[in-house]
This record gives C-alpha cells, structure tokens and sequence, in this order.
C-alpha cells in the first residue's frame, strides 16, 4: 500500500536559505512516494497514514544557532524556523505527514508553513497531541483541541494523540508550567487527585472528538502496558496509535510494549529514530550518537547509503513508523528515500542486538520523565 500525492520528488540540492526573514516560497515539487500503514479502531474507514514523517520538536529555544543548525531551535522564540521547514518538507522535498504538538510551542507557525507550502489541506496528514505542559482532563482537553484548531486555523486534525500519561513531565523541550486542570481526578496534590482516572476522563474526551469528526484517528503517546490496560479495562474505544521513543537503542527494551499493541490493533509508532543526535549523547556501552555506531557504519558502507538512511530503513522493516526531525532540506529528501533497499535479516538482527537505553542507566533522558529513575521529577505526580 502506498499513499499517493502528487508525483516524485526533486534531486537533492544544497539546503533552503536561513528564514531569518522571510520564507523562501517555491513553487510546490510533487509528493514523493512512500509506504503508507493502515490506522485500526478510532480510526475512520479506511484511512491510512504516510510512514515517514517531519517532527517539529527541537530541545533549543536559541535562534542564534541559525536555521539548520545544531541543537536546531523549533520554538516560537526562532522566528521563521519551524515555518520554513515545515513548507520546505511539504514545498521542496514532497514530504506529506506532519507530527506536531501544542507543548512544542510552535504550532501556529506549523500552520502558516502548511498553508504557505500550497499543498492541499487533503494531501497532508497532520499528527497533534494535547499536553503534556497543558492540564489533562476531560474538559481541558476539548478546550485545547479548540484552541489548536484556531491557532493553525484547521478544521480538524488527522490524528489527534495525547502526549503523555502524566500531566506534567518536565524535560527536553517541554517546561512544567502551572495549567491548573478544572477536572477533579486531575490536580496533582489534592485530596481528588487520581492518576488513573485522569487518563480515563481525558481519553473520554479524545473519544468525543473522534466520534464528533474533530480528529479522523485518535491514539496516545509515551503510554506503557499499564496505561493501554486501564483503556482496555475500562470498556472503552481503543486507540488507534502509541507513540513512543524507538531507536536501535531503544527497541528491544520495547518488545512487550510492542507485542501488547500489536495484539489489540494499536500502531506502534516511533519517535527518536535517530536518537535527537543533535541535543543528547548516550552513555557506553553505545555509541555517543548512533549515526556514528561502528555497525551502523559498517552496514551503511556495505549499501552505499548514508547511517541515517539505514537506521530509518532498519525500523521500517520492523513495521514502526517514524518522523525524523531535520531543518535541512537535503537531510529531508534523504529521508524520504529509505525505501528502495532492504537490509539483510542478519544486518536487521545485528542492529536490534544493540546495546539498550534502559532508564535505570540513562535517567536524565527526557524518554524517562514518566518513571521514578528521572531526576526532574514533579512533586506529587504519579510515577512508574
């Protein structure tokens, strides 16, 4: 299955110009060509989803890096940024799947770059999530949709998920901040605060949204067994997406997680899966960045593509989705070629046989906020 758009992409070329200014606008290039999943349970008929995508969350809040430059800066604060890789994705490489959310801090300017880009609102699949840095709740939650909905000024959204299973994770790019939430079950240190049904009430509202024609697909993110077992238990419509951080250091340790959603029809999708090489390093026994993993290498030599085209590859043989976030318009259209070669089975073992990011050795990773191994912990929140 594939989903079509508007033909192939452009050779690759040198990178857009800084969007110090102005937006550099093209004419849009045709739309690439790419494996396309098939979205189950609050999912509408039919409707598929592209497997790769752009994210649009950076870890840098300082425009002074420049546009492409490392740590990449995505918010509000970088001007133009996140508005010309959005349109040079959609415009210039003839990328189709956007993944954003409203704790990003960059959503309008998400918008402006989707409508800037001249694509058909139809050919687009925008991915949004409420919190984590706005109160969950089920009342909140159709409030953020709304104010989502104005501040990119769309009609609906292709997949809505909620970000995590906590109100208010604090780490990477997303700021605990003070969003006192108007439902009971969710005001952390209050006699009514509960966790567990906090989730339920949020997801009642994701529900409504779905069956109102807000969302064509809702789903969740960052949410483990336990949490998929609460929906589960609870009698309600399940998700039809967990999205959740996958990478060759990252994949094993998922396994069951994996298993779980595959048994009642959730897509596991992955973020990460390149493993943020431009804000985290990881610990040995792994390679600081995995573009730089001996066997990474190795294996990209052996296939005449570069180790970020073999790690994307790697995870689409496995069946997980991914949006890799990049400013740089080569780095995108290499992105949307992993398609046209496939890995050996021992070259796909070897990868999955890295050594793991579990967060008992890796705690500060903001993947760990939602466990008690995590330093920057809210008071009075839940943990697992």
């Amino acid at each position: 299955m594939f989903y079509l758009t508007r033909g192939s992409a452009a050779e690759p070329s040198k990178a857009s110009a800084p969007a110090s200014h102005e937006v550099a606008r093209h004419p849009s290039v045709s739309a690439v060509r790419v494996p396309a999943v098939a979205l189950k349970n609050t999912a509408a008929p039919g409707l598929t989803m592209p497997f790769v995508g752009l994210g649009t969350g950076g870890y840098n809040g300082d425009p002074r890096v420049g546009y492409g430059g490392y740590p990449e800066c995505w918010s509000d604060d970088c001007g133009n940024y996140t508005t010309q890789a959005v349109f040079s994705w959609l415009a210039e490489a003839g990328g189709r799947r956007i993944d954003a959310s409203n704790s990003y801090q960059n959503q309008r300017a998400v918008g402006q770059g989707m409508r800037l880009s001249g694509v058909p609102r139809s050919e687009i699949f925008l991915l949004q999530k409420v919190g984590p840095d706005r109160a969950l709740g089920h009342d909140d939650t159709l409030e953020q949709f709304e104010e989502m909905k104005r501040e990119m000024q769309v009609d609906y959204v292709d997949a809505l998920l909620v970000h995590w299973p906590l109100p208010a994770p604090s780490a990477g790019n997303v700021a605990h901040k003070e969003y006192p939430s108007s439902d009971p079950y969710c005001k952390p240190k209050t006699p009514t605060y509960d966790a567990k049904q906090c989730r339920l009430s949020t997801w009642k509202a994701m529900v409504r949204i779905f069956e109102t024609g807000g969302a064509k697909a809702i789903g969740v993110s960052n949410y483990k067994v336990e949490h998929l077992q609460e929906i589960i238990d609870a009698g309600l419509p399940l998700p039809s997406i967990n999205q959740c951080p996958f990478h060759i250091y990252r994949s094993a340790a998922q396994q069951r997680l994996v298993d779980v959603c595959r048994e009642n029809d959730i897509l596991f999708m992955g973020y990460s899966p390149l493993g943020v090489p431009d804000w985290w390093r990881f610990p040995e026994p792994m390679a600081s960045n995995q573009l730089i993993d001996p066997e990474v290498k190795k294996i990209a030599a052996a296939h005449g593509k570069s180790p970020a085209q073999v790690l994307l590859n790697w995870q689409w043989q496995l069946g997980v989705p991914f949006h890799p976030r990049t400013q740089r318009l080569e780095h995108m259209r290499e992105n949307l070629r992993v398609f046209d070669f496939k890995l050996g089975h021992d070259e796909v073992v070897t990868l999955s046989s890295r050594p793991q990011d579990f967060c008992k050795i890796d705690p500060r990773m903001y993947q760990c906020v939602g466990t008690k191994d995590h330093p920057n912990r809210v008071e009075g929140l839940e943990y697992l």
